[in-house]
Order: structure tokens, then C-alpha cells, then sequence
């Protein structure tokens, strides 16, 4: 490679720090992770149970890095590899390592003191730290830990990062190919700073969603990297770098040789911490975990999940909650004035629900200008009845025992209300001092789903007191409508925004919103903890989850569901909305998810697909009949039990188990359109006896052999030790 001219990337796509010869190691019998003693670049990372060499090539090895944020200049990078330690203290026991960063002579312009701490516990690195800020520029990220040249095993095929994203475990590949995440016009390298699945466009400021952990899975081992922070008040985000770039452009391959074009190939993962650390200011970073794992995403999140157990605490909710039994979701007004059923009306279009056994009624567009109008008010719309004629309706329903639960939504203000100006003190601000917007949803008429007259948002921030205020008393408008519970509709995410720069809202600056999200669902808690009402969400992230006690969301093809695993009596419902919708049912089954029957996009009556109605309530009473297994037994996904190959591209499986009993449940479904299979089940020791299987069509349970188990076209069959 011959010398670039200046401002190519080239000389650091080459670049190698320099190291001393001294090496600082720590390592338990699980793992050995190797400092250089002068810079603290983490230069080996080892896996010694399997011998997998993670960080490999030391010279490519790294710190940190800081960016720090002048208003002349914005691209202010800090590499750590050229920073000399302070300190360097190892452990006695020479599992846990300090390591003191100072930079504060009058020539450096970015002044500053890091104390980092790297510890070993039962094969896992605890990375922890604290930041001093010491020059007048906002020191705005911090990667650390960092592994400069992560490198999957020798024998891997694959490798591919997994990461939570709307209530599925999103897996996205780095190799044989890797798509670039970002903009091609403001990178150099192929990154994927969330990963958001293969076939995900260029992200340009779409949803950014609270990051919590990233697989780096490689065929049959990998490695976890999570951030173990019980509150929001910090974002931290994992990011994949490939250098120098793909070796093709048409299909975003990943070099396989160590170089190309004489340039060291290799992939820089980092976790990113957003400080925004100012003047003097000193910053505890949230705690990071490394940790290698055998096996697939189930072995991967196990730190995570201990975790969780430790930090987390159960939502309160109603009973009804507990036991089996299914939704509707009904929308009876929306953004472009489709007003589809008066408040007088709604008790007769919701008679069929107790009559299908039906247990709750989501309403949704009740509010004055119909669902995404208007917000954040949760005023009934007097165009469908007054408050009374709702309230009225809300109780007659009640009376026939379906439960109510009252559309919300808190984290937008809608720019067309006539009173938006009295809302803009409440805007989550940029940087710039500009509110985040969001580009609204369009709705039935040819103009809007153009988006030509979208009502668009601005972004609310919840950490600001008169928000959440209003929040309050909109919220109250439900409980005294009478209804058994709200589902806040969008509870995860504010679209691009992810923190609020505004100095005048009382939080610091800047605040994620996150951290406002907390807030509020702490004082929706409070104000319902002494009734029997349901705090429910769109998939709330993880956090959220201990105030909203169910999280509904809509999967597809792919759909891993990671969340289920972790809590496997967390109240979880999904969307049914085909009109022979078996396969969508079948995913209900297979992972104890409550269905919401959603006919016409959630505007039709339940019967208005019989088909897709019927088989429902076939699945829901083989879940009653035997809810020892598929209610109260404990999701494990795959484990325990394997299918004999080859398993059809159609047949997909869960197993559950009882607690008290051990005795286990394989639910085996075909997605095959035509085409009844027989499939054969082993088991793990110990191998269970007296094996019966159930369908949805048949539920009498009949003896079987666990090699010959049928499994109809488009249905499933239940496996259970009896």
C-alpha cells in the first residue's frame, strides 16, 4: 500500500499503537485477560476452557477512547493507547486489576482522570470505573471496555450479533457478511451500533431503543457483553466496527484472511458510554460484564438473568392477570376523523367478546381526535358521546365480566393541537435547543398515508415536572372512567431522541428520557397500588417491566422470544389478525403468549373471522385443560429435548416443566401448508415414561411413541409426561 494523501482513512485503517514489553495479566481457571502495562490496552482475552483467543492480535489491542465535544470543532477524539498510566495495581489474588489514567498538562486541551477497575468473578470481567472531567469541553462518550481485534474461534463459521429489540432477540450478522448499520456518507468502516437484523435499512435516525446486552455468538460459543445498571440515568450503547471494510459492496462480505490489500483485517467492538460529562464533573460508569458462554443465546444471557433476579422487582397486578384467557383490541376512531362506533353503541359491539370467553376489551381511538391525535389528551371525544355515555358503556361491559382496558399514550404532543404552544415547554431539546420530533402515523385517506398531512410530534421529556403532572392527570381520566387498566401504548422508545438538553426542566443536562420513564411509571404505580388495576404497555423494556405488569408487541418470522426465557410467567400478549390466523395462534402457544384478537387491523368485530376465532379458543382450552404444563410450567425453549434430523423447515418446538414435579411438555407445531408430519422427539436424562400427546383438535390424551409423533398441517401437537 503506497502513501495516501492527507485526509484518507488509510493511516488509521493501518494504525498500530505502540506497547511496551511489560504485561499485566489477571485470570481465574475460566479466563486470562492481558493489560499492557504502560497504556492499559486490553491486548488478550482468552477463554481457557475452550482455548478461544477472543482479543488476539496485541498489537491491534486498545483502551479506551474519548470524545470530547468543542464547538469548533466537533471531531475530538482521545485514544487511551496514547495515554501512559498513572497507576497500575494488580490484585493480590491477581484476579482484579486498577488502572489510573491522568491527563491534565497545560498542553493537553481535553484534561481529564479515569479510574477503571477490571475484575474477575467466576469467569466473568466486571469492568467498572470513574470519570473526572477537568477542562472546560463537555467530554460527551467513553468506550471502555474495548476489544480492538475480536476474533471468533478458529473453527467458526458464523458470527453474528444478538441483542434485545422489541421483544425478540434480534440477530444480525458480522460474519461471512456484515452490513453497515449507519450511513455510508458519515462512516469509514461497516458499524453496527444497535443491530437491527439483516435485512434492516441504513438506520438514519429511526427508533433507538435502551440498549442492555449484545451476544457476539460464534457457532457454538460466544461472548456476552451486558451493562448491569439498574437505573436508566446513564445510555450505553454496543458497537461493531469492521476494518478496513467489506471485501465486496454487493453482498457486504466480511474478509476471511487476517489482510487484505496488505491493511490488518479486524472487527473493533466497544461498549459506548454517553457521559456528557462537564466541566469538573466526576461520573460513575454503570458496571460492564464480559463473559464467555458454550452454546446458543440461552447460555449466552445467563449473566443477565442472574442479574435480573437479584435486581428486579415483580409488578403488581390483577388476578384476572394470572390464569389463562384472551384479548381484543378495538379501535373505534382515528387520526383522519373515521369514526367507526359511538361510546352508546360499544356495549353491543362488545357482546360477543363474554360470549367467546373473551376476558379483556383493549378500546382504543376513545380519546378527542382518535388514536395518534391530540396527545397527550385522554379526554373521551365528544364527537362518539360525552364522559358520562362512556362511562356508562366502560360499566356495562364490565358487567358481562370483560375487563376494560383504556388506550394511553404519554410521550408525544401533537404539533396540530390549537393549544400545542402551552406544551412546548415540555420538549425534549436537542443539543441545538430544538425539539425532537417524530413523524407521526398516517391514517386511512389517500393524502395522509402520503404523508402529506401527517400529524406530526414533538418529543416530550418526561423528566420535566409539568409533564409528568399532566401525565398524571390524564391518567387519572381512566381510573375514573371506570376501567380495569390502561396499556400504554409506544412506553419503549421516543423515537430518535434518547436524552433531553433542555436547562430549564430541573433534570441534568442532559437527562436521558429513559430515566423519565421510570418516573412516571413509579407515580402510576403509586397512584393504583391499592386497586385492582392493570398497568400494561407495548413492550416495555426491562426496567419498565416492574411497573407494567404486561408487555404486548407484534412478531414475525424470526421472532426469538428471549423475553419469555427470562421471565416465564411474565404476562406477554402478541397480535392476531389474519382471518385463518393458525400460524400466528400456534406462536401462542408455543411460547405461553395470551392472544389479541385483532380483526381488520383492530377495527372489526371478534366474529368477523370465525376461523381464525375458533382455533383460538381450541389453543386456549388445551392451555386451561393442561395449564400445569403450558401455563404454569416454565418455558425452556429447546432445552432438554432435540428433534432427530432432518427437521423440516415447517416444524418449529418449546418444552416446558412443571416445578414441583419435573415432569415435562414438548409442543411441536407445523407450519406446513398441506403436509401432516410425523417427527421424532429424544429427550435428555432423565428420559420421562408414559408419554401422551394432545392436540388442539383432539385434546383427549392417547399414548404415543416419542419417534412417531404426528404433527398435522397447520396445527400442533402437545407431548406430555404424564
Amino acid at each position: 500500500i503506497g502513501k495516501s494523501a492527507p485526509g484518507s482513512p488509510l493511516p488509521d485503517a493501518t494504525r498500530i499503537f505502540t506497547l511496551s514489553k511489560k504485561v499485566a495479566t489477571i485470570e481465574d481457571e475460566f479466563v486470562e485477560a492481558q493489560f499492557d502495562a504502560e497504556t492499559g490496552a486490553l491486548i488478550g482475552l482468552k477463554d481457557k476452557q475452550t482455548g478461544w483467543q477472543a482479543q488476539q492480535r496485541s498489537e491491534l489491542g486498545r483502551s479506551f477512547r474519548a470524545f470530547f465535544a468543542n464547538p469548533q470543532k466537533r471531531f475530538n477524539p482521545v485514544e487511551g493507547n496514547l495515554q501512559k498510566l498513572g497507576a497500575l495495581q494488580i490484585d493480590d489474588d491477581r484476579r482484579g486489576i486498577q488502572l489510573r489514567w491522568r491527563e491534565e498538562s497545560e498542553s493537553n486541551s481535553f484534561p481529564f482522570t479515569f479510574n477503571g477497575r477490571v475484575r474477575l468473578q467466576d469467569g466473568r470481567l466486571h469492568f467498572s470505573g470513574e470519570l473526572t472531567n477537568l477542562g472546560p469541553y463537555q467530554l460527551e462518550t467513553l468506550s471502555w471496555p474495548i476489544i480492538g481485534d475480536f476474533t471468533r474461534p478458529e473453527d467458526a463459521t458464523t458470527l453474528v450479533r444478538e441483542s434485545l429489540d422489541y421483544g425478540t432477540l434480534r440477530q444480525t450478522p458480522i460474519f461471512p457478511s456484515m452490513k453497515n448499520e449507519r450511513g455510508y456518507w458519515g462512516t469509514n468502516h461497516p458499524i453496527q451500533m444497535e443491530g437491527k437484523g439483516p435485512s434492516a435499512p441504513v438506520i438514519t435516525g429511526g427508533i433507538h431503543l435502551l440498549q442492555r446486552f449484545m451476544l457476539l455468538s460464534a457457532d457454538t460459543q460466544g461472548l456476552y457483553f451486558g451493562v448491569h445498571d439498574p437505573t436508566a440515568n446513564r445510555m450505553t450503547c454496543f458497537s461493531a466496527e469492521l476494518r478496513p471494510g467489506c471485501a465486496d459492496s454487493y453482498r457486504w462480505r466480511t474478509p476471511a484472511e487476517p489482510t487484505i490489500n496488505g491493511l490488518p483485517v479486524y472487527l473493533v467492538t466497544e461498549v459506548i458510554h454517553y457521559l456528557f460529562a462537564a466541566e469538573n464533573e466526576t461520573i460513575t460508569l454503570p458496571e460492564v460484564v464480559l463473559a464467555f458462554y458454550q452454546g446458543d443465546w440461552q447460555s449466552g444471557i445467563q449473566p443477565y438473568l442472574e442479574w435480573r433476579k437479584k435486581a428486579f422487582a415483580a409488578p403488581i397486578t390483577p388476578s384476572w392477570l394470572d390464569e389463562v384467557h384472551a384479548w381484543q383490541q378495538l379501535q373505534i376512531g382515528g387520526a383522519e376523523d373515521d369514526l367507526r362506533t359511538s361510546f352508546s353503541e360499544l356495549p353491543k359491539r362488545a357482546t360477543a367478546l363474554a360470549q367467546n370467553g373473551v376476558t379483556a376489551l383493549q378500546l382504543v381511538g376513545w380519546n378527542h381526535g382518535g388514536q395518534d391525535r391530540g396527545n397527550p389528551s385522554h379526554d373521551p371525544d365528544p364527537r362518539l358521546g360525552s364522559w358520562e355515555d362512556l362511562q356508562k358503556a366502560i360499566r356495562q361491559i364490565e358487567g358481562t365480566g370483560v375487563h376494560v382496558v383504556l388506550f394511553n399514550k404519554y410521550v408525544w404532543a401533537d404539533l396540530t393541537r390549537p393549544n400545542y404552544s402551552e406544551l412546548t415547554a415540555s420538549a425534549a431539546l436537542d443539543p441545538y435547543g430544538i425539539p425532537y420530533q417524530h413523524p407521526g402515523y398516517e391514517y386511512q385517506t389517500p393524502v395522509q398515508l402520503m404523508s402529506i398531512n401527517t400529524r406530526r410530534f414533538a418529543v416530550a421529556c418526561l423528566n420535566d415536572e409539568r409533564w409528568l403532572e399532566l401525565c398524571l392527570a390524564e391518567f387519572q381520566k381512566s381510573i375514573d372512567l371506570g376501567a380495569s387498566g390502561i396499556l400504554y401504548d409506544e412506553a419503549f422508545h421516543h423515537w430518535s431522541a434518547t436524552h433531553c438538553f433542555a436547562n430549564y426542566h430541573h433534570h441534568r443536562v442532559p437527562a436521558t428520557l429513559w430515566s423519565g420513564d421510570l418516573t412516571l411509571a413509579q407515580r402510576f404505580q403509586e397512584r393504583v397500588k391499592s386497586k385492582s388495576f392493570l398497568l400494561a404497555a407495548e413492550a416495555p423494556f426491562d426496567l419498565e417491566q416492574q411497573y407494567y405488569g404486561l408487555s404486548y408487541f407484534r412478531i414475525s418470522p424470526g421472532h426469538i422470544p428471549v423475553e419469555r426465557f427470562v421471565d416465564p410467567f411474565y404476562p406477554i400478549m402478541i397480535a392476531v389478525c389474519g382471518f385463518d390466523d393458525r400460524e400466528m395462534i400456534n406462536r401462542a402457544l408455543l411460547y405461553r403468549y395470551i392472544i389479541s384478537y385483532e380483526p381488520f387491523n383492530f377495527k372489526g368485530d371478534l366474529t368477523d373471522f370465525p376461523l381464525t376465532l375458533d382455533y383460538g379458543k381450541q389453543i386456549d382450552a388445551l392451555r386451561r385443560r393442561y395449564s400445569d404444563y403450558l401455563w404454569h410450567g416454565v418455558y425452556r425453549h429447546h432445552l432438554g429435548v432435540t428433534l432427530s434430523s432432518p427437521i423440516p423447515d415447517s416444524i418449529d418446538y418449546s418444552v416446558f416443566f412443571q416445578p414441583e414435579t419435573g415432569k415435562r411438555a414438548v409442543i411441536l407445531i407445523n407450519d406446513a401448508l398441506d403436509k401432516d408430519i410425523t417427527v421424532e422427539v429424544a429427550f435428555e436424562s432423565p428420559v420421562p415414561t408414559g408419554l401422551v400427546f394432545v392436540t388442539p383438535e383432539d385434546p383427549e390424551p392417547r399414548p404415543c411413541d416419542p419417534k412417531k409423533i404426528p404433527v398435522k398441517h397447520r396445527s400442533a401437537t402437545v407431548l406430555l409426561q404424564n
